[in-house]
């Protein structure tokens, strides 16, 4: 009983003396905000598994229980799965085709649909509707629901084909629904591994929110650190000194753990839409795993406060005074800031290679690594330096606050790096990944460029269709747009076979000849079909030519511009089996578009991991100027202006913050000059972004701490300390 007691007055003692410390305040919100992002990266970890589980068991559950072939006697049902091309990746179209009425559906399917008749999961049924063609597959007469789709966003079509439209040796027999892997169909070929996602997660949230977990423990450090050394003269053990602190920052971690697990309960109940990715989080899911998402919650608690608790260290000296650092000397790390940037932009490209290639790789992640590690020395001797200046101004002109702030910046370069090194290394690590995640491979960036050139205005069309489907096809295309067989000439170029319509909206004349070099469509055909070779136009039947030597239907336009891709597309799926339909170097495009998913993912939680460094570095700051407010706090009897503080806190806090965004941002962007040029993109609006946060942040940062000091100095009194 007596023990009890006794560790429950200690929790107090720890409690009211973070009320009574200075910047006790600071200390409460900086550890609350701690554990609330710790708790939530950690709860961010789980809901990635609990996702990834549920893609797995939804994709088993609707995955086809291959048979032999079509003959074979288990065949129930045949299918052939398919894609639609679109600017933003790909959609998944399935054909399904039940040879026994009686072989239950795949999941989230209620009937099997009549012959000619789509399903649509509500996603794809959105899109089309915004884009006018809900009929693009065919009549749609029902949804796909949601036990059968792997996502609430995924982009999937049923379509049972009418009778005798697909060649059955094209199509793939199954018996049932339900196997022990997922689906091959649906966007799993698209989304990154759970590892990816896991890795971007740890590097972008729970590192960050770990780093502030740290900063916001050794906050004050110097109070507390001397409060400990006082209980070990007094001889305190190491339990008590413990129960101590963790009476000090229990409250604020309970409350930020309570916070994380009030957020997680509000994406229990409905599925919730993640911004900037347009993912939608599938409640089912995380209802599913909802014990372990809240015992993550609680267990990032846990850990915050054994980091509290690890990291009050005592001095071993004989007083309770915490001992002296050495000086922190910034000069020598400027010049490697200078060496490592010039490694960066040029010793790269002096290796020569792809972006991909190990030895460019290696001397570009140097130059970049040992940039940002030094960039903090190269900020704090810019402070300095102002600090020097400032110093002779404000003694000319008896400004008591800058001067104050001047030799405070001289005297501390090291409190200056530690304050900016978050925010600067935050910026150069988010610019790295969101270009890593943009990287184009050549072919890409090849195919965006003919794409930039010609755009839709002429397509390819892939297709397994018997000759009766190809004339209805060519037959039905919109007004203005005509059909050529694609084939190879005996010399191993190019031939292109259409009537005198098809050939005269290519500027060349009817029979036998050369295409004409000046039209743009013909050469970007010959770099991409031709070897780059010379195009042969003939007049003749694009239909017959298709059932003899050619591969391809080429489409193109009698008047200039895009095709109507809509109505090509509306056409091709009613006509032909499994269309494929495609702008010139369309499969690089999609794998282009495909990578704007993780992009995305990346500038979103990127973007989190910087804002939880750069509070961070504002906690650290704070802490590191109430020490010095303290110190600041007698002139307030000398001046008599609130105004000192403001302006110290300009100088002292604004100043670098600022400065170090506004550096951060101009290095970043001069560090991804060599990623650039191997086709990685890096907008100027993500740079901006980057800058208005960073200098938020200063301003927020700036505006606290004047006011904290303020505050400090009003509650003064002299003392015998």
């Amino acid at each position: 009983m007596t023990s009890t007691r006794t560790w429950l007055q200690l929790l107090r003692v720890g409690r009211a003396a973070g009320r009574g410390a200075t910047g006790g305040g600071i200390r409460f919100v900086s550890l609350l905000c701690a554990a609330f992002s710790l708790g939530l990266a950690a709860a961010v970890l789980v809901a990635g598994f609990a996702v990834y589980d549920g893609r797995e068991t939804r994709g088993a559950g609707r995955a086809p229980q291959y048979v032999s072939g079509p003959d074979s006697k288990d065949a129930a049902v045949l299918l052939r799965d398919a894609g639609d091309d679109v600017d933003d990746g790909q959609r998944s179209i399935v054909y399904m085709e039940p040879l026994d009425s009686t072989v239950e559906p795949p999941p989230g399917v209620a009937a099997w649909p009549a012959p000619g008749e789509v399903l649509l999961s509500p996603a794809l049924r959105e899109e089309l509707l915004a884009e006018g063609a809900l009929d693009r597959y065919g009549p749609v007469t029902g949804a796909i629901g949601p036990q059968g789709l792997e996502v609430p966003g995924e982009r999937l079509a049923y379509i049972r084909p009418p009778a005798g439209f697909m060649d059955r040796s094209s199509m793939t027999a199954a018996k049932g629904f339900g196997s022990a892997e997922r689906s091959v169909y649906g966007d799993r070929a698209t989304v990154p591994p759970l590892s990816a996602f896991v890795g971007l997660a740890a590097t972008m949230v729970l590192f960050p929110a770990l780093v502030l977990v740290v900063i916001a423990a050794r906050s004050g450090a110097a109070n507390r650190d001397r409060r400990m050394a006082l209980l070990r003269a007094l001889g305190a053990g190491a339990r008590a000194r413990a129960l101590v602190n963790a009476g000090e920052a229990a409250l604020p971690v309970a409350i930020g753990a309570a916070l994380a697990c009030a957020v997680v309960a509000c994406a229990l109940p409905t599925d919730l839409t993640v911004p900037v990715v347009d993912f939608t989080l599938p409640s089912a899911d995380l209802r599913r795993w909802a014990p372990a998402l809240l015992a993550a919650a609680v267990v990032a608690s846990v850990v915050a406060l054994a980091v509290v608790l690890l990291l009050h260290r005592t001095s071993r000296s004989t007083g309770p005074r915490p001992a002296p650092r050495s000086r922190f000397t910034a000069r020598p790390l400027v010049w490697l800031c200078l060496v490592f940037l010039l490694v960066a932009t040029r010793g790269a490209d002096l290796v020569g290679g792809s972006a991909t290639g190990p030895m460019w790789r290696l001397v570009y992640t140097v130059g970049v690594v040992g940039t940002l590690a030094t960039l903090p020395a190269l900020v704090s001797v810019l402070v300095s330096a102002v600090g020097r200046g400032l110093v002779g101004w404000a003694n000319r002109r008896g400004r008591p606050g800058a001067l104050v702030a001047g030799r405070w910046a001289v005297t501390h370069p090291g409190v200056t790096a530690r304050l900016v090194a978050a925010v600067v290394i935050a910026i150069g690590l988010i610019t790295q990944i969101q270009l890593n995640a943009s990287l184009l491979s050549d072919p890409m960036i090849v195919a965006r460029a003919a794409h930039e050139r010609v755009g839709d205005s002429v397509l390819t069309v892939t297709s397994s269709a018997r000759q009766e489907q190809n004339r209805a096809f060519v037959e039905t295309l919109p007004s203005g747009t005509h059909a050529l067989a694609m084939g190879a000439t005996d010399e191993g170029g190019l031939l292109l076979e259409g009537d005198c319509a098809a050939l005269g909206a290519l500027g060349a004349p009817c029979g036998p000849g050369k295409a004409d070099p000046s039209d743009a469509r013909i050469g970007e055909l010959a770099a991409w079909f031709g070897g780059g070779q010379s195009v042969m136009l003939r007049e003749g039947n694009p239909v017959t030519a298709m059932e003899k030597e050619a591969e391809q239907l080429i489409l193109v336009g009698t008047a200039p511009g895009d095709l109507p891709v809509a109505e090509v597309k509306r056409t091709a799926y009613r006509e032909l089996p499994a269309p494929q339909i495609m702008s010139i170097g369309g499969e690089w495009l999609g794998g282009a578009a495909q990578l704007a998913k993780p992009a995305a993912w990346t500038l979103l939680l990127g973007f989190v991991g910087v804002a939880l460094l750069a509070f961070a570095a504002a906690v650290n700051n704070l802490g590191e100027f109430l020490r010095f407010g303290r110190s600041l706090a007698p002139l307030n009897v000398l001046v008599g202006k609130p105004g000192i503080f403001y302006v110290s806190a300009g100088w002292t806090i604004l100043l670098p913050l600022t400065v170090a965004g506004a550096l951060g941002v101009v290095v970043s962007a001069w560090l991804s000059a060599p990623m650039t040029t191997k086709g990685a993109v890096l907008t100027d609006s993500f740079l901006a972004a980057l800058l208005i946060l960073a200098g938020t942040l200063a301003v927020i940062s700036w505006a606290w701490g004047a006011r904290t000091a303020h505050s400090l100095a009003d509650r003064w009194r002299p003392a015998a300390d």
